[in-house]
């Protein structure tokens, strides 16, 4: 399968902003293009003017018996390659350059102007009407003559004068933006240091050096000071789930081998020589013993695996299992009515008469949990005391607590009561045969239906267990409210 080609942050915020920058470029140098038109064709509007009231200036009379008037262009400059054309009110022409078009005054005699091509040119034409007044000493104010004159010159200066003003911005814009793509391209790569750093420190990172430290840089970065808190919890949460697998691994190679040593030695102590029938019998009654002890513990080591698998890997219809608490404790309690009597400890169960708590639990499992907590409860107690059993539930959450007379629990023994093969006192275990995997079932069994189990010491002596679940609160027929084994 080929590798997809690596992506750059860095070039595609400089490329974005760059793009940004041209579209904004592009909007100014066309807005920058429509005002310099505009206030070029307004100078050039006003040259025309100028330049068409200096023709009307230069129609003078002819000094002859008729009152004509003539064109005197005397001190009159056009400009180059302009073309006009003067005409009086009877349309005789007093002086005319070029080929102008005819145009129309305006009705009300006001100047107007118009692009037309001329030649193959592109002209400004302006068409200004006056009025000439010719010996205005005589009667009736003088003659008066109506002149027309039409004058127009190329436009091709301003378009000059365009061209250079928006190729002096085009060529200011392109120095900025390659100013602007340089400092982007620094800025954004000193802006994502910080990335940098924190990618080395997750990369130093391996199996024998878990340690990981966020850089300050990130810790000071609002975006990424999430991130870097999520990377440390995650690593830190691995760490401690792979330190937790090697122990346990370690732990139960080295259980597992206790017990197969203990067979291998009774056998061969067996054939070390020729005893009688009942030795052998009794020899062979102790190894079945120690054979039974392994068999307990592998099989709790397969439950506990298969507590800590995915939910979703489970069978859905033991997935979707309920069981009644009530009926679990009862079952509990009756399973280790044998050792409470041993030890003279009463179990009493402290239960709503009215009511049942379901649990989203398989029975075995939820009976595994009550039974394990039980045990461990009577394990730590000593002869005649009492183990309190109470729940108490609301509309969707239950809570069982179980309470001992023993000795409590350590500060040191807390934080790895629920590891598995962990023994607060590791010379309980063969004398009560326990494993150092029950809390650790229970707190699986808990955290897989999305509960809590927590242990602590009470006030009046003794350890408590609580274990919180979710839970459905349904009326009950059974009436039981106190359960005690005798």
């Amino acid at each position: 399968m080929k590798s997809s080609a690596s992506v750059s942050i860095t070039r595609r915020l400089v490329v974005t902003v760059l793009i940004l920058e041209l579209l904004s470029a592009a909007t100014l140098i066309a807005a920058i293009t429509v005002h310099e038109w505009s206030v070029q064709l307004e100078i050039f509007d006003t040259s025309l003017v100028a330049t068409a009231e200096s023709l009307m200036g230069a129609v003078q009379d002819t000094e002859d018996e008729g009152d004509n008037v003539m064109l005197d262009m005397r001190g009159v400059r056009l400009a180059k390659d302009a073309v006009f054309r003067v005409e009086d009110e009877g349309g005789k022409v007093l002086g005319s350059t070029g080929e102008p078009p005819h145009l129309e005054a305006s009705a009300s005699g006001a100047p107007f102007f118009r692009n037309i091509r001329v030649s193959g040119r592109d002209y400004r034409f302006i068409v200004l009407n006056g009025t000439r007044i010719v010996d205005p000493g005589k009667a009736n104010g003088g003659v008066r003559h109506s002149i027309a004159i039409i004058y127009g010159t190329p436009l091709r200066h301003v378009w000059h004068e365009v061209r250079e003003a928006v190729r002096f911005f085009a060529i200011a814009t392109a120095f900025l933006l390659g100013i602007t793509a340089a400092l982007m391209a620094w800025l954004v790569r000193k802006g994502l240091s910080p990335v940098h750093e924190l990618a080395y420190e997750a990369e130093r990172i391996g199996p024998d050096d878990w340690q990981f430290h966020a850089p300050e840089s990130a810790k000071k970065t609002s975006e990424l000071r999430p991130l870097a808190a999520a990377l440390e919890a995650a690593l830190a949460r691995l760490q401690r789930s792979f330190e937790q697998q090697k122990r346990f691994t370690s732990d139960a190679a080295h259980e597992l081998k206790t017990d197969v040593a203990i067979v291998k030695s009774s056998l061969q102590l067996l054939s070390m020589r020729k005893r009688t029938l009942d030795e052998y019998g009794q020899g062979l009654e102790l190894s079945l013993e120690d054979i039974t002890r392994l068999e307990s513990t592998v099989e709790k080591m397969l439950t506990l695996a298969r507590l800590e698998q995915p939910a979703e890997s489970c069978n859905s219809s033991a997935a979707s299992q309920t069981s009644s608490l009530r009926d679990v404790i009862a079952d509990a309690v009756h399973q280790s009515k044998p050792f409470a009597q041993l030890k003279s400890i009463e179990v009493a169960v402290e239960i709503n008469a009215n009511t049942d708590v379901r649990l989203p639990i398989d029975s075995r499992d939820a009976l595994l949990l009550c039974s394990n907590i039980l045990l461990n409860a009577l394990q730590h107690s000593p002869d005649g005391a009492t183990v309190r059993m109470a729940v108490t539930a609301n509309d969707d959450t239950a809570r069982l607590t179980v309470r001992d007379q023993g000795e409590g629990i350590s500060d040191e023994d807390r934080d790895h009561v629920f590891e598995p093969f962990y023994r607060g006192d590791p010379s309980r275990s063969r004398k009560s045969g326990g494993t150092g995997l029950g809390l650790s079932i229970c707190k699986a069994i808990c955290e897989r239906a999305g509960g809590s189990i927590e242990i602590a010491n009470d006030a009046l002596g003794g350890a408590v267990v609580t274990v919180a679940l979710p839970a459905k609160v349904v009326a009950s027929s059974t009436l039981s409210a106190s359960l005690k084994a005798e």
